[in-house]
C-alpha cells in the first residue's frame, strides 16, 4: 500500500514541477486586460508551488524514498503538460488556472486517501492543507471569471 502512495506522490511531486514552469510561462505570456491581476497572481502562484514542490520532496525523503529531482526524470512522469512559449490571453489563462485547480483537487484527495489507507497521517495533513488551498483557489478563479 505504501508503494503506491510514494508512487503517486513522486508523481505528484514531478507534476508540481512541470506546472512550476507552466505558471512562469503564463505569467511571462499573459496578454489583455487583466494582464496586472493576473501577472501578480501567477507569480504569487508560483511561488506556493515552489514552497509545495520542497515540502513533497521533503517528505518523500524523511520517508526514506527519492524525489523526482531533474526535468528529464520529471517530464517522463508528469500528466500535466506544458504550454507553448506564446501570447495566451487573460481570459484563457484564468480558464486554465481553473481547469488546472480542478485537476490539483482531484490528485490531492488522491494522495490523501492513499495516506489514509497506509495509516500515514502526516502525509495527510501535508496534503490535506494543499487540498483547502486548492478549494479555496478554485473558488477565487470563478469568483473572478464570473
Amino acid at each position: 500500500m505504501a508503494a503506491k502512495l510514494y508512487e503517486k506522490m513522486n508523481q505528484y511531486l514531478a507534476n508540481q514541477e512541470v506546472n512550476y514552469i507552466k505558471l512562469h510561462n503564463l505569467h511571462w505570456y499573459v496578454k489583455g486586460r487583466s494582464f496586472f491581476t493576473l501577472h501578480a497572481k501567477l507569480e504569487e502562484l508560483y511561488d506556493q508551488t515552489a514552497d509545495i514542490i520542497d515540502d513533497v520532496a521533503e517528505r518523500l525523503l524523511a520517508l526514506e524514498q527519492a524525489p523526482v529531482a531533474n526535468l528529464k526524470d520529471a517530464l517522463a512522469m508528469a500528466t500535466v503538460k506544458e504550454l507553448d512559449s506564446a501570447p495566451v490571453p487573460s481570459e484563457d489563462v484564468a480558464q486554465k488556472l481553473v481547469t488546472d485547480t480542478e485537476y490539483w483537487i482531484r490528485d490531492t484527495q488522491e494522495i490523501i486517501e492513499l495516506a489514509d489507507e497506509s495509516g500515514d497521517n502526516t502525509t495527510a495533513d501535508q496534503f490535506s492543507d494543499y487540498l483547502g488551498e486548492y478549494q479555496k483557489l478554485l473558488w477565487m478563479l470563478k469568483s473572478y471569471l464570473a
